[in-house]
């Protein structure tokens, strides 16, 4: 049998660059395992990565609806029920994680995946760090504008620094 998923690569730009060294290389493959243990229902499943000197990649289980960007716009908004449970479930996806030793980094709507209705799911645990550029951000990974100010000062994250994110995202579906 056959199961659609869905394959993020790791820009070239980042590879090629000097400062991707072996370290680099280990650090993802390790935070990419570590994710791919991650079994929670409103987690998307990690089934493989790779990273070699030419190429990387991370394929995971496919969800079909897009991303909460779309729900942003004052426009397009979602009803404050509908928000909320989302955000619950976003929660428990994080306390989870987090139990298990991962922190996500880079919670925003765009990483937030729905499923159906309020069934959501979230992308990119472990691995956010590859797809931002991570060399030439050394301080910091993720998106400045749903940082934590222990992030953006290159403190040590907790779940707290990925609640804090998932905060802007609810004030975000909720505000438009």
């Amino acid at each position: 049998s056959w199961q659609e998923v869905a394959v993020k690569l790791i820009d070239q730009d980042v590879l090629a660059n000097s400062e991707f060294s072996e370290e680099c290389r280990k650090q993802f493959l390790n935070e990419a395992s570590l994710a791919g243990q991650l079994a929670h229902p409103h987690i998307v499943e990690i089934l493989e990565a790779s990273v070699t000197e030419d190429a990387g990649y991370v394929v995971m289980e496919y969800v079909p609806e897009g991303n909460l960007l779309r729900y942003t716009y004052p426009d397009t908004l979602l009803s404050v029920e509908n928000v909320l449970q989302i955000i619950f479930k976003c929660c428990g996806a994080l306390d989870y994680a987090f139990r298990h030793g991962v922190i996500h980094r880079d919670i925003k709507p765009a990483n937030i995946m729905v499923v159906s209705g309020t069934n959501v799911k979230i992308a990119d645990f472990g691995a956010a760090l590859f797809y931002q550029a991570q060399v030439t951000q050394k301080i910091t990974v993720g998106t400045p504008s749903y940082m934590s100010p222990e992030q953006l000062n290159g403190r040590r994250l907790t779940h707290l620094s990925d609640m804090y994110s998932l905060g802007i995202v609810a004030y975000e579906l909720l505000a438009g």
